[in-house]
């Protein structure tokens, strides 16, 4: 049994130092540069998915319209048993910009995938009808919370202008929705505020990862070529896996088909609302991290397809993540049966185990400290980003045991996030510094 637990906690030990070594290196290493002059002849084609979204949709429409007039939107109403459709049925009769695309049953509600696809195979249908040329045709993938900032376009523009850019990913915030500062409130903007900063360590590691061309895609914020797109469903492939990360899974499809094809991180942000209810979130989570595990297959099709090897490593890494994080949960689980049993794993040196310690509060520190240089914090919150760290640790291990079982009982539930209403003149994006790829 000894032998077990000191196995045990080696491994979690290494996966530590992997994450350790990772944050460093994301965090450390300067941004890469685009020196592409911008692409004056792409057109964009927002795609918005929405599912009973009367609350945020008319002002998500309304927004993309002020903001990228020259865009096209096109809202898949999967099934809606609100006023959704008739709310974008309303805007399309007013402008020709705005299309309603309806999917009723049975084929409604069989998950995001099946409808984004759905969706995409009827705008490049109907750009090839009116004779436009797919290499120039970009879909974006927004959610029906989601705001495009002044910049995400002209710096998709720049991406796209290399034309083995068949996909990329936005950067994501988080809008702050004014929580009343009751208990629960502040629990509520905590949530928010992790989560923002979550996404801000995220836009560091997606930095890092173009340097390998290994930038994953996360949904809210993803941009599509349509001539990619129309080869895979000549191919008879779905861009979109029906699995519930089919946002993550459409990444590694895009890679594996043609080791050409290169994806591109945005610096510009789309801006979305955060879950500040600590139980939608952990569902949220779980949902994840089970869309992951479906991801997993793809590991071996990744080693025999021409990828960069730091591209492999990277995403064989991100892929493997909920069974690894499983072992380090077990390490922690066994504590007491240790106790109980008087048995014991691997004994770290004091010196060893506090610099460690030390080097995972560090980065954390440095992370918030960094957040705070570009997203003005008063004394308070600072204080709440680092106690909420481990409130968000907790809540984010606390996720995995429902992960575990959903994904063991073949229970694949896609737990729609609950949205709040909201104005047109909402927080605006905050501004990325001019020293950054975009």
């Amino acid at each position: 049994m000894s032998h077990l637990f000191t196995l045990l906690d080696t491994l979690g030990l290494l996966l530590l130092g992997l994450y350790l070594v990772q944050m460093t290196l994301a965090a450390l290493l300067p941004r890469p540069r685009r020196s592409r002059a911008p692409d004056p002849r792409l057109r964009f084609t927002v795609l918005i998915p929405a599912l009973n979204e009367e609350e945020v949709i008319v002002a998500t429409v309304r927004s993309v319209r002020t903001l990228a007039p020259e865009a096209r939107v096109a809202v898949i109403d999967d099934g809606s048993e609100d006023a959704t459709a008739a709310l974008v049925g309303t805007l399309a009769d007013a402008d020709p910009q705005v299309r309603l695309l309806r999917r009723v049953a049975p084929h409604a509600r069989q998950g995001k995938g099946k409808a984004l696809n759905w969706a995409a195979r009827r705008v490049v249908e109907d750009a090839r009808a009116e004779g436009r040329d797919l290499r120039h045709e970009v879909l974006v993938i927004l959610d029906a919370d989601g705001r495009l900032s002044p910049g995400l376009l002209p710096g998709a523009r720049r991406a796209f202008a290399d034309p083995w850019v068949m996909g990329a990913q936005a950067h994501v915030q988080v809008r702050m929705s004014g929580i009343p500062s009751t208990f629960h409130g502040w629990i509520g903007r905590m949530l928010e505020l992790e989560q923002d900063i979550e996404y801000f360590i995220i836009r560091h590691m997606q930095q890092l990862r173009e340097r390998w061309h290994g930038v994953a895609l996360f949904g809210n914020g993803q941009f599509m070529r349509a001539s990619y797109l129309a080869g895979q469903f000549e191919r008879g492939r779905d861009p979109w896996p029906d699995c519930l990360s089919e946002d993550l899974a459409s990444g590694l499809e895009l890679r594996l088909a043609d080791p050409r094809f290169r994806l591109a991180f945005l610096e510009s942000a789309v801006t979305q609302q955060g879950l500040p209810d600590l139980g939608r979130f952990t569902r949220q989570r779980a949902r994840w991290v089970q869309g992951t595990m479906q991801c997993a297959p793809y590991i071996p099709r990744l080693w025999r397809a021409r990828v960069p090897l730091a591209a492999r490593l990277d995403l064989s890494y991100f892929l493997s993540n909920p069974w690894t994080i499983a072992l380090v949960l077990l390490s922690l689980l066994s504590q007491p049966v240790r106790l109980l049993f008087g048995e014991r794993g691997l004994v770290l040196d004091p010196v060893v185990a506090t610099t460690l310690t030390g080097l995972n509060l560090a980065l954390q520190a440095q992370w918030v400290a960094r957040y705070r240089r570009q997203n003005p914090l008063n004394p308070g919150m600072v204080a709440l980003a680092f106690g909420g760290l481990f409130v968000y640790g907790f809540a984010i291990f606390s996720s995995l045991p429902r992960a575990y079982r959903n994904y063991l009982t073949r229970r694949h539930v896609w737990d729609k996030s609950v949205r709040h209403a909201e104005g047109l003149e909402i927080e605006q994006p905050r501004v990325v510094p001019a020293s950054s790829s975009d």
